[in-house]
């Protein structure tokens, strides 16, 4: 039996999603979305507040969460969903550590944690705990991840509720990924309805008490407005779906990772998702653009890395002016 080779399945996805955000015929609304000249400044924004010194209290550890590379955070219709961490040197970082949760991109269909691994050990070495979560992927019957928003949203929920046995700091826990995974971490920090038209978008297996929300986010090139995008979906349901219509006044201080030159996630998205975030008062969105960059510009083996440590460079300065580094 004839199969379909690797790169057709990976051009494939890249039309799908092109065709569900507009993208593919976006060109004019990319080039009408670059600024010519830088943006103003934002609009200040309430300092984050340190972190006191005393603030985390000490909890048992349990060694098989604070040592382990794997966690098993879910388990779902017979799949077992992990997450796989990279630990800062206990001896050069002790203590409680920042810990940033990422999720991969693949159109929601395709795609492996092992992505996102080369940003989890880069942030490692520099004392933040580094995750990447594995989610269950789109069958081809399905035309919306509603199952990986539920276990995007576990993970979050799974690493708050077990943060002193892994070694995070509970009040240092942010969110990340590229493509459709920036877009499961960005659901994971906006309030959805208990019911609606795409259903719950919370596993109702899930301790429900602990909210998922991220106290950060670090996104590239993710699908930020899914209102636009073209059949078979009925509108109100990408409405449920577009984290820039879900967002609230409490929505984190967010570094968005943008190309200016993506056909598959207009450079537009960026620009409205921050100026709803103003109007609300929500906090400080950062957009910072790669100019002429297509999509998936950050990952590690791009133009010999140049964007990738481009990237980490500026997740690395928004730590810092956070305040966790």
């Amino acid at each position: 039996m004839p199969t379909t080779p690797p790169s057709a399945r990976r051009r494939g996805w890249k039309r799908w999603l092109a065709a569900l955000l507009g993208g593919a015929g976006a060109s004019a609304q990319v080039a009408a979305a670059t600024p010519a000249a830088p943006p103003p400044a934002p609009a200040p924004s309430p300092a984050v507040p340190a972190r006191a010194a005393t603030a985390t209290p000490a909890a048992p550890v349990d060694p098989a969460l604070a040592h382990a590379d794997v966690l098993l955070y879910k388990t779902v219709g017979g799949q077992r969903l992990r997450l796989q961490v990279a630990r800062p040197a206990a001896a050069r970082f002790p203590g409680p550590r920042p810990c940033i949760v990422f999720f991969h991109g693949g159109a929601w269909r395709n795609g492996d944690p092992k992505q996102f691994m080369a940003y989890a050990r880069a942030l490692a070495e520099h004392g933040v705990i580094g995750i990447s979560a594995q989610y269950r992927l789109m069958s081809e019957s399905e035309v919306l991840p509603v199952p990986a928003v539920q276990d995007a949203r576990s993970a979050l929920r799974f690493v708050k509720s077990k943060a002193a046995q892994i070694g995070c700091d509970p009040q240092r826990i942010a969110a990340g990924g590229g493509s459709s995974g920036g877009h499961l971490a960005l659901m994971t920090a906006v309030p959805v309805p208990k019911a609606g038209p795409v259903g719950p978008l919370d596993d109702p297996a899930d301790d429900l008490s602990v909210s998922p929300r991220p106290a950060a986010l670090f996104v590239m090139n993710a699908p930020l407005n899914l209102e636009r995008y073209d059949r078979p979906v009925p509108v109100e349901q990408r409405r449920a779906m577009s984290p820039t219509l879900l967002m609230d006044a409490t929505l984190p201080p967010t570094w968005i990772f943008h190309g200016t030159a993506d056909k598959v996630v207009p450079f537009a998205q960026a620009g409205e998702f921050r100026d709803r975030a103003r109007q609300l008062g929500a906090g400080e969105v950062t957009v910072q653009a790669f100019p002429g960059r297509g999509h998936g510009f950050f990952n590690a083996k791009r133009r010999d890395g140049e964007d990738f440590d481009t990237t980490l460079g500026g997740m690395l300065a928004g730590l810092k002016k956070l305040g966790w580094l």
